[in-house]
């Protein structure tokens, strides 16, 4: 049986040449409370035995690893150089990994032992979490690969450094989701025990990402007209979900959207929960006037007021950013004190938004204009979707995977607490996300590859993905560099511009970024020290 390991910062994919029978020593390096890994090719003679993985370790108490086995999907088109996928006459050779199609490991099946090997080519991603109270040292193991009767050991070397990472961190994470996809993606009834049992499995691998924020969409509230333009609302499934978060460990709740646009460039905002009024219409300020005092006392009944943002209007635009203001004012009038955070498309809305979340390539380009709103008390995030593209640091499956953790690098260089992307488990209702990453957008638009999710529904429940342990990583990164910056900031600096520069400008250099990372835990655990 031949072999290949490469890290857990680069990409594995099928097609790789797997030359080596007798694997060097893999070097790991981790904080306590972070996590570090590898990745392995395996191509083995043909033969049709059990597929089994056995962690064998020199000390009883080394922490063990977490095994999966990997999953390849397809990627059928290129990224744009700005947004969407490359259009003909688009080269989008020099800023992507390969050119389309290809297929890469991303989805990451839970590893069962004794499972009959499926191909000729198997993946695993072997991932350590370190305890936050894990003993620092170095430990030694093995991890040993039987298929068949063909067998490989895989030493390694972890030492577990001082530096520590608490959870939950400083850093707030949001990736919105679709319970409905929760059901049908895996054949459920939506609102049944199957369901809330799977809504938690989806909620615990988001913990696992470091997710610390989730959406409550209105349409999740059940909503009745009466006589005479009254409502009453029931709360019922919302307690649910947020009681079902909050045990998992989330620390922040979204305030759904109270308006959206029936398309992106309209000027008018419309009721998230009746399209055919007008938010701002005395029919729309109705239903916003009873609404939303409604929501706030049921928040305050259950004591999670504090916890909430609150979302008005996805990516205002100049030509509906009249209508947001307005929107704004009503939930501020009906909802006051509780901070608006909003994805926004432009920096002409002061007063109206407390949270920004501009797109990273749009806040580096109009950076003195949101700083200014910072000097004032605002706080700023950021967010990437089918935007941007290029050289941008995104996390799109045909870019180089150290962007997906470079995002958090990003974050901590311009002092950006927080990053939302919509796209969770949002596949498009025929889309098989193993096999189509690039569907329809309308407009002559494709999503670009990946964009509409990091998790996928796997047979067995979901499943997460390389690119979720990676956007994980990168905010384990910034709880350390937000750590050095307060004893030597100088030394976080200087680690920092070693490998990241600027969203579009980064070292991504696997290598090289592994020797930032292990001189970034030294500094930490000196200072701890």
């Amino acid at each position: 049986m031949k072999c290949r390991v490469v890290s857990m910062n680069e990409w594995l994919y099928p097609d790789m040449a797997a030359g080596v029978s007798q694997p060097k020593t893999i070097v790991l390096h981790a904080a306590r409370g972070t996590r570090t890994g590898f990745q392995v090719l395996l191509k083995p003679t043909p033969t049709d035995g059990e597929f089994r993985v056995i962690t064998e370790s020199d000390a009883s108490d080394a922490p063990a690893p977490d095994l999966y086995q990997l999953v390849d999907v397809m990627v059928e088109r290129n990224t744009g150089p700005v947004g969407f996928i490359a259009k003909e006459g688009e080269s989008a050779d020099g800023y992507t990994t390969r050119l389309a199609p290809f297929r890469v490991y991303d989805a990451m099946k839970p590893f069962c032992s004794g499972a009959t090997k499926r191909k000729e080519v198997e993946a695993l991603f072997v991932v350590w979490r370190i305890p936050e109270d894990a003993e620092p040292g170095t430990y030694t193991s093995r991890i040993r690969v039987t298929i068949g009767k063909q067998s490989l050991a895989f030493p390694v070397k972890l030492t577990v450094h001082t530096a520590t990472v608490h959870d939950p961190g400083t850093f707030s994470l949001t990736n919105w989701f679709s319970l409905d996809a929760m059901a049908s993606r895996h054949g459920i009834t939506p609102w049944t025990e199957a369901h809330w049992r799977m809504i938690r499995r989806y909620g615990e691998l988001m913990r696992r990402g470091r997710q610390t924020h989730f959406w409550i969409p209105m349409g999740y509230v059940g909503i009745k007209e009466g006589p005479e333009g009254l409502f009453s609302f029931d709360f019922g499934k919302v307690e649910r979900l947020i009681r079902t978060f909050l045990k998992l460990g989330f620390t922040g709740i979204e305030g759904g959207h109270v308006a959206g646009r029936t398309e992106f460039h309209a000027p008018n905002f419309v009721l998230s929960t009746n399209h055919k009024v007008n938010a701002v219409s005395r029919e729309g300020y109705n239903f916003l006037a009873q609404y939303l005092p409604a929501w706030r006392d049921f928040l305050c009944r259950n004591d999670w007021l504090d916890m909430v943002v609150q979302h008005v209007g996805d990516e205002p635009t100049e030509k509906s950013m009249a209508d947001y203001r307005v929107i704004s004012g009503i939930v501020r009038k009906f909802m006051p004190g509780t901070p608006i955070i909003d994805a926004v498309e432009l920096s002409e809305l002061a007063g109206a938004v407390d949270i920004w979340v501009p797109k990273d390539d749009y806040y580096e380009k109009h950076r003195d204009e949101f700083e200014f709103f910072r000097r004032h008390g605002d706080t700023i995030w950021c967010y990437t979707c089918c935007f941007p593209g290029g050289y941008y640091m995104n996390r799109l499956l045909d870019m180089p995977l150290l962007r997906t953790r470079y995002i958090q690098w990003g974050c901590f260089k311009y002092d950006l607490p927080g990053f939302l992307h919509w796209g969770l488990n949002h596949y498009r209702h025929d889309q098989d996300p193993f096999e189509s990453n690039c569907p329809d957008h309308g407009g002559g638009n494709n999503l670009p590859p990946g964009d509409t999710h990091n998790v996928y529904p796997g047979d067995d429940g979901p499943w997460g993905s390389v690119r979720l342990e990676a956007q994980a990583a990168g905010i384990e990164d910034y709880e350390l560099l937000r750590q050095l910056k307060k004893t030597n900031p100088e030394a976080a600096l200087k680690i920092l511009s070693s490998c990241f520069r600027g969203f579009r400008d980064a070292d991504e250099n696997p290598q090289r970024f592994a020797a930032a990372h292990l001189n970034l835990l030294k500094a930490v655990s000196v200072a701890t020290d």
